[in-house]
């Protein structure tokens, strides 16, 4: 039987879309050595190319369906550890040693992988459709101007159980109490949503008042100023969100001085199988550079908060099943951009399911002599 318990998904249970791009890892995973890690219910293998360009294969032999990551890499080539079979970059097994030809149709899938450090994206889907939607950009990661820290944690929960956590932050005050700025003890502002094909947008100013003790020791601000807080996020895609709570120092400033303490936080949630998620974070800023001790701070707030959040979550996942599956759910206005990016993902899933290839497939087709 098919359950959460045992790894294994009925077909049902599969609410991510295959045609999107999802973190795989970060560029200091991959490697020389192979690295696996089951994304979207199926095992990948990643190495890096002597040339440095990144792999990624399935981690089934398609001879006796050994995983191909408990062999070895020989130059550029995947070696089996069972039989020795020798797979190319592109997923051909190119030298099979007990016999002098290669059995028709013998190989692995090949994945559309594209590297833009610190990030490795992976495309499940329909490779056809991989070169006409580029990777997300995540300038903050890239550009000058930014402290950066970075980290993973996985959570036993579908991974849309984690994007209306991060959709809705009126949670804070009650999973997060002392870590909540004070809008939203009592009634926030409203959401402004906006909605485009495969995002959602939202965004809401809080009136002037006393930051929260972690802020004030991560920005060095005045502990008795009050000071607007502008929260924007956005619903990238299935695989990513992308928060900002922004600090808004008050009153005139002389040319040079910061007006703005930006903190963008990134998230990759990666779907290991409908009941698990890879949870691929950075979190960026633009104030008091170069300080260890500021970054060591937001390190272990930013860690709290997601551990606090994996407890609810997956709380929750347990009591209520497979995410998604109950209707009795009673919705408010916070929800409206929960509900927004469930859309986008149904539109997604019934384009996909209406004219997609068969890449489920665990083995090729196997046609002509063996």
């Amino acid at each position: 039987m098919n359950t959460p318990g045992n790894g294994f998904a009925h077909d049902d249970d599969v609410n991510y879309p295959l045609n999107c791009w999802y973190v795989a890892a970060t560029s200091g995973e991959v490697g020389r050595t192979m690295l696996t890690r089951e994304i979207l219910g199926r095992p990948v293998l990643l190495y890096r190319q002597e040339s440095g360009e990144v792999v990624a294969l399935t981690d089934i032999c398609p001879h006796r369906g050994t995983q191909l990551s408990t062999g070895q890499l020989d130059g550029d080539r995947v070696v089996c550890g069972y039989h020795g079979f020798e797979f190319g970059p592109d997923g051909r097994c190119v030298r099979v040693p007990s016999q002098a030809h290669v059995p028709f149709g013998a190989s692995v899938r090949a994945f559309p992988v594209v590297e833009e450090a610190p990030v490795v994206w992976i495309w499940m889907g329909d490779p056809a459709k991989a070169t006409r939607r580029e990777p997300p950009r995540l300038p903050w990661l890239h550009e000058d101007g930014w402290d950066v820290f970075a980290g993973q944690l996985e959570v036993e929960a579908n991974y849309l159980a984690l994007h209306d956590n991060s959709l809705d932050f009126t949670h804070l005050p009650y999973v997060h109490k002392e870590l909540s700025p004070k809008g939203y003890v009592s009634l926030p502002p409203p959401l402004d949503i906006a909605v485009s094909e495969f995002s959602v947008s939202y965004s809401r100013s809080f009136p002037p008042g006393p930051l929260p003790k972690w802020q004030v020791t991560a920005t060095g601000l005045d502990p008795a100023g009050d000071y607007e807080i502008r929260e924007s996020g956005q619903f990238v895609s299935p695989a990513l969100h992308v928060v900002h709570m922004d600090i808004l120092v008050p009153g005139p400033v002389s040319e040079g001085d910061q007006q703005a303490y930006l903190r963008p936080w990134i998230r990759g949630f990666t779907p290991v199988n409908p009941y698990r998620t890879h949870v691929f974070y950075w979190v960026a800023r633009n104030y008091r550079r170069g300080s260890a001790e500021v970054t060591a701070h937001l390190r272990a707030v930013h860690e709290r908060i997601l551990h606090e959040d994996k407890h609810v979550i997956e709380s929750m996942q347990s009591h209520a099943g497979h995410y998604g599956a109950r209707s009795d759910l009673t919705l408010v206005n916070a929800d409206v951009a929960a509900v927004k990016a469930h859309e986008i993902v149904s539109t997604m899933l019934v384009r996909e399911r209406a004219g997609s290839l068969n890449v489920r497939r665990p083995f090729p087709a196997r046609t002509g002599r063996f």
